[in-house]
């Protein structure tokens, strides 16, 4: 072994002795590979006195590595328990929500999330159908794996909007309880159900022709729905049979779920949107979210809900909705059937009081122009037929007279179902109807049935959007009249406060 001294200052003689020690460091590792070793000694280094500075600063960057390290560790530990929490959370709904889904009869089918997923294809907004407050429809086609049937099927899927994360569950459950037990040709059958990290969904056979608003208001439903739901009104919803058949299906589909099925079944939501259209023009009740169901010794249930324009009188002063709220909003919707307008339409009011489709035919009923409230679309494919023609005129007076006494402002005065039906198979002449609008006297004259000790009360606030619905500030309905003694008799104009743009779906809380 060779060894020779060597002053590397002699060389680079400009820089520090540090620097000199890094260049025969970087030297070395060079060298290193062709085996040549060396060793070095800097000599002079410059003496820095020590005050405790460098220590200092030992100190202070290991302080902060510690510090890093134990935030890390700390939002780590934050972060695992708080998806831990979340995951046994959702855990624990699915597996109540199976165990409650099991005590059903006629458990509906369940469907892995992953496969609705792929089905609408993540959700996308051209399979989107409509939506609102309580959740947005989906169409797909599951496969017949998924479905378990011998073929494809076509369903529509009720995804609960996350926004109302406290009542999401709830509502998803008092929806599902009440329609699963429901068998009826008129009513959307339940198809299954499925559970995705705390959000229900619930899946519907799917309606070929869509709901009754998108044929029936042609220039824009407002049920929220896309493009891709929207249908323009064709030969058959101007067919006056088709349009009678409508009414008829409704009619016999409210009468089931009020006198043939048990528990009563009081739907709260019947409109043009929540009336679907199969393959033949069928009509069936669906969206039963806002229903609920009546004990066998209770005749009313508590809380206002529904859209705004279907509404009872006494139901938006007293909160109780009963049989006798359900055919107020099923006379109003028969008057749209007939008329091809809206419950509340600016657009077609004549003047200020005709703000609701009751006030308008009403007073041409009082004119004896009554035949002059038929759809001009109806009359149009009328006139091509002298059979249909006669017909339509016929039929059209009695269910405008059945719609008038339906929407009667007092309830007391309006038919029973059992009534309405015979009425609409013509079993029983159309009702008599006077020549003016009733005013609207609370409480009755025979006074109120209640089935609790709850106050009646206006209830207007806690408004909760559904379908097309957007949140409008509700207050008590425009009063015009007088106090009679213990009475007070008011004319209410369209029983409904004139609401600018859209109908709004909600419910109220009952508060005592």
């Amino acid at each position: 072994m060779a060894s020779a001294p060597f002053n590397i200052s002699s060389a680079v003689s400009w820089a520090s002795p540090f620097v000199h020690f890094g260049i025969l460091s970087t030297l070395e590792m060079r060298l290193r590979p062709r085996s040549i070793r060396f060793s070095a000694t800097v000599e002079n280094l410059p003496d820095y006195p020590d005050k405790g500075g460098f220590l200092k600063r030992k100190v202070t960057i290991l302080s902060s590595i510690l510090g890093s390290v134990a935030t890390t560790a700390v939002m780590a530990t934050v972060v695992m328990g708080y998806f831990n929490s979340r995951y046994r959370r959702w855990h624990k709904e699915l597996n109540q929500l199976a165990k409650s889904m099991e005590r059903l009869p006629g458990m509906p089918t369940k469907v892995e999330f992953a496969d609705i997923k792929r089905a609408t294809s993540n959700f996308h907004e051209t399979m989107k159908l409509g939506g609102g407050g309580f959740g947005t429809v989906y169409r797909c086609t599951l496969p017949a794996a998924v479905s378990k049937t011998e073929w494809p099927m076509d369903v529509a899927v009720k995804r609960f909007t996350r926004e109302v994360q406290n009542r999401r569950y709830g509502d998803f459950l008092a929806e599902v309880s009440i329609i699963n037990r429901l068998r009826h040709k008129n009513i959307v059958p339940l198809f299954g159900w499925s559970y995705n990290k705390g959000e229900p969904l619930l899946i519907f056979e799917y309606m070929t022709n869509g709901s009754l608003d998108q044929h029936l208001f042609p220039n824009g439903s407002r049920n929220g729905g896309s493009s891709n739901g929207r249908r323009r009104t064709g030969a058959a919803i101007r067919r006056w049979a088709t349009r009678y058949e409508i009414v008829r299906d409704i009619a016999i589909g409210l009468h089931y779920v009020h006198h043939e099925y048990e528990p009563m079944v009081l739907h709260r939501d019947i409109k043009a949107s929540n009336v679907m259209l199969d393959s033949s023009f069928r009509a069936r009740l669906g969206d039963f979210g806002l229903a609920c169901t009546v004990a066998v010794n209770r005749n009313s249930a508590t809380g206002v809900a529904g859209t705004w324009g279907y509404i009872a009188p006494e139901y938006a002063i007293c909160g109780k909705a009963t049989r006798q709220t359900d055919i107020y909003a099923l006379g109003v919707l028969i008057l749209e059937l007939v008329t091809g307008k809206r419950a509340l339409d600016d657009d077609h009011v004549v003047n200020s009081d005709d703000m609701h489709i009751t006030d308008w035919v009403w007073r041409l009923h009082g004119e004896g122009r009554l035949s002059e409230c038929l759809d001009a679309a109806v009359l149009a494919a009328a006139s091509e037929d002298e059979e249909e023609q006669m017909g339509a005129g016929e039929d059209a007076a009695r269910l405008l007279l059945l719609g008038l006494a339906c929407s009667n402002p007092n309830p007391s005065d309006r038919p029973t179902m059992p009534d309405v039906v015979q009425v609409i198979v013509k079993s029983v002449p159309p009702p008599e109807v006077p020549r003016q609008k009733p005013s609207f006297v609370w409480p009755p004259p025979g006074g109120w049935a209640s089935d609790d000790d709850s106050t009646c009360s206006s209830m207007m606030s806690d408004v909760d959007r559904s379908r097309d619905e957007q949140q409008v500030s509700l207050g008590q309905p425009m009063q015009q009249g007088r106090t009679t003694g213990r009475y007070a008799s008011f004319q209410i104009q369209g029983a409904q406060e004139r609401v600018t743009g859209r109908h709004a779906s909600f419910q109220l809380q009952h508060s005592v």
